[in-house]
């Protein structure tokens, strides 16, 4: 009886093992793949974002897809192969952003089936504005009422200016073929350059920025000492310096691309 019993119990923490390293690996893997473009956390401010971010996103997937396993399975695909009719997000959404790049060369599909099941089971987050505000949806989707609980403070930009200098990747991408702005094949050769090496970049630093963030805060809330934190601080401001100097470059690479017409009509 023992034997079992212990057996039973060895069984039981195995799985949680299991589990909670699969919930590791799932946001080690989104934050290396996936954060660049799409924050976890409320913006505080829009004009920075590249994309919607996740909550946004899972919160319209989890609407049409009522199990995890359809809403996974639908995560997965769409990465590889986005379609503008297979989209979840409002059709105002994709005309800000553009409609999602494929990212076969980024991440496989095994990579997506574990960080689709870490986004639908964190996903979106309880104090989201929108129709599940103030519930608390468990991984099948069922959701009950909770109570409100203080916001919490968003994390800051990864640059050191954080407002003011546009993002202009994007703005590019979202008037890729707009024909007043009629950028010619060379140009297009030569922004997708630019884009692949900024986001690369971004995609390096990003993830570092926020864990590093994400401990300090942490320690400061714990009452650490500042002798122990003010280091700490130096390397995030080293980092997002770095980030800065790969934003300002891709400014200057575009510019250096297009023409005063054409960067008056982004700039507009």
């Amino acid at each position: 009886m023992k034997l079992k019993t212990i057996l039973l119990t060895v069984g039981v923490v195995s799985t949680l093992t299991s589990s909670i390293q699969a919930t590791e690996i799932g946001e080690v893997l989104f934050d290396a793949k996936c954060a660049s473009c799409h924050i976890k956390t409320r913006p505080s401010d829009f004009s920075t974002l590249v994309a919607p971010p996740i909550m946004g996103v899972m919160r319209h997937v989890k609407m049409q897809y009522k199990t995890r396993e359809d809403a996974v399975k639908f995560i997965a695909e769409y990465t590889l192969n986005p379609q503008r009719d297979k989209a979840v997000c409002m059709p105002q959404k994709i005309k800000r952003f553009g409609l999602m790049p494929s990212q076969k060369e980024n991440v496989s599909m095994a990579e997506l089936v574990t960080i689709g099941g870490w986004m639908y089971d964190n996903f979106p987050s309880a104090n989201l504005q929108g129709n599940q505000q103030g519930k608390k949806c468990n991984k099948y989707n069922t959701c009950k009422t909770k109570k409100q609980k203080p916001k919490k403070v968003q994390s800051s930009s990864q640059f050191l200016i954080s407002s003011g200098m546009p993002h202009m990747t994007k703005i590019v991408k979202q008037n890729w073929d707009n024909t007043v702005l009629n950028l010619s094949e060379t140009q297009k050769k030569k922004l997708l350059v630019v884009r692949g090496a900024t986001m690369q970049s971004v995609m390096h630093i990003t993830p570092q920025i926020k864990k590093l963030e994400k401990k300090i805060t942490i320690m400061a809330m714990q009452g650490e000492s500042p002798q122990k934190l003010n280091p700490m601080v130096d390397q995030l401001s080293q980092l997002k310096a770095e980030a800065t100097k790969v934003h300002i470059r891709c400014i200057y690479d575009t510019n250096n691309i297009l023409t005063k017409k054409q960067m008056e009509f982004l700039s507009k």
